[in-house]
């Protein structure tokens, strides 16, 4: 049997990721049966293959006027499917409650992983995400075609609620986000350009065999979605001095290229051989060595360095880049606008997306100051780059393989042999 990762996890140079994102989110009805959330599931995933074909159920377009954008789509799982009557599937063991985020606080607010200095968002009190069963990504060329494939999906759920009288899942969240053409944040620094190197992503993603329960090998080559969406305190990253900014951040603002050390006024210094003779950015071509954090060790003295962003989101440690105990992640980033009753009127943020074998590598990222100030007494304690941030919803779910023969990643998890082969039969 053929088993490898879904598409919309660009890992690969090509295809060159879209520029537009939508996620959307479905839950199931208390009275559901696992089969007939696994029928409609199916329903809905050959409508969207169609549609990345420009083929949509109630038109029958000419082939010249078919609209495809590019689109990519990737289904995953929450941890609760596995709890409901008639699963197929066990929970794998690395999507335990271990490695899973908390709920907010009854008043809102909260911490989002123990260990972690990143918190909900005061207005939050409740994260769909954490009770939520199948997630649908999307990413295209624009915004029309990622909201054309969350109404697609509405449309196969209206069709089966005429039909029957009611639906097994139902809508529970869309969430959209973009890429910016100048590969910045909305904080105004440089975005992306310090992931994992092509080689090594396979093995930070692709759930391999070696932690595998039996009983778990099913998901060999899956992966695990984490998906987080991070509002940004604009107003006071704009009050913070730029100097302060970059130091937070590890890199020089305007050029993007790494800091080296804290001179003794206080300042940020950064590398003297970036950016490049006759380029101006790290993004530019010939700076390629610069994206990544300066792989010598931070003399103690330049402490505040030790947390910077770009050294926590690559920590250097010495743990193979397979070994799920790494902190290393493959991530996906899209920003987002939208309005809000508050000052200034609208909420800037990140849809934040990574990619890992195992939600624990992830756990990792996110405590890793935490556990490294915890360890060496000499590093000082100082406000962190989180609070800028807070959470307004975060989950974790798991993207089965794409397996040959199979009607839809993580059909398995609904039918058993018999069953996949009377869903094969369905008239759609």
């Amino acid at each position: 049997m053929s088993f490898e990762l879904q598409e919309g996890i660009y890992y690969h140079s090509k295809p060159k990721i879209g520029n537009s994102f939508c996620i959307v989110t479905l839950r199931s009805n208390d009275n559901s049966h696992i089969d007939e959330i696994g029928k409609i599931t199916y329903r809905i995933w050959n409508r969207l293959q169609d549609l990345k074909k420009g083929v949509t159920a109630d038109l029958d377009l000419d082939l010249k006027h078919r609209k495809m954008g590019n689109l990519s789509v990737l289904i995953g799982y929450g941890s609760k499917i596995f709890e409901m009557v008639g699963s197929k599937k066990t929970r794998p063991l690395d999507f335990g409650e271990n490695w899973n985020f908390k709920s907010p606080d009854t008043g809102g607010g909260g911490i989002l992983v123990r260990g972690s200095e990143m918190t909900y968002s005061s207005n939050v009190f409740e994260n769909h995400l954490l009770h939520d069963h199948v997630l649908f990504q999307f990413i295209a060329e624009n915004g029309f075609y990622t909201a054309r494939a969350a109404v697609e999906i509405w449309k196969e759920l209206h069709k089966w609620k005429k039909k029957t009288g009611s639906t097994p899942l139902r809508i529970t969240g869309i969430y959209t986000g973009f890429q910016r053409a100048d590969q910045r944040n909305w904080q105004g620094f440089h975005d992306g350009v310090s992931n994992l190197k092509s080689r090594e992503r396979p093995y930070v993603i692709s759930i391999n065999s070696r932690y595998l329960r039996p009983q778990d090998r099913w998901t060999l080559h899956g992966t695990y979605l984490a998906f987080i969406r991070i509002a940004i305190d604009l107003e006071l990253w704009e009050d913070t001095k730029v100097s302060d900014q970059e130091k937070l951040i590890g890199r020089d603002k305007l050029t993007g290229c790494p800091l080296v050390k804290i001179d003794r006024n206080g300042d940020p210094v950064k590398d003297a051989r970036c950016p490049v003779p006759g380029t101006s950015e790290v993004v530019d071509a010939g700076n390629e060595h610069f994206r990544d954090y300066p792989q010598h060790r931070i003399n103690i003295v330049d402490k505040i360095l030790q947390h910077s962003h770009i050294r926590r989101s690559k920590p250097m440690d010495q743990v193979p880049i397979w070994d799920k105990k790494s902190s290393r992640i493959f991530r996906q980033g899209f920003e987002f606008l939208e309005w809000s009753k508050d000052y200034p009127g609208f909420i800037p943020g990140l849809n934040f997306v990574s990619f890992q074998n195992s939600p624990e590598r992830l756990f990792r990222a996110l405590t890793y100051r935490s556990r490294v100030q915890s360890k060496d007494l000499r590093v000082e304690r100082s406000p962190g780059f989180e609070r800028y941030f807070s959470v307004l919803v975060a989950g974790i779910f798991f993207v089965p393989p794409n397996v040959k023969y199979e009607p839809f990643p993580g059909s398995r998890i609904f039918f058993d042999n018999v069953g996949l082969r009377n869903l094969r039969s369905m008239k759609r």
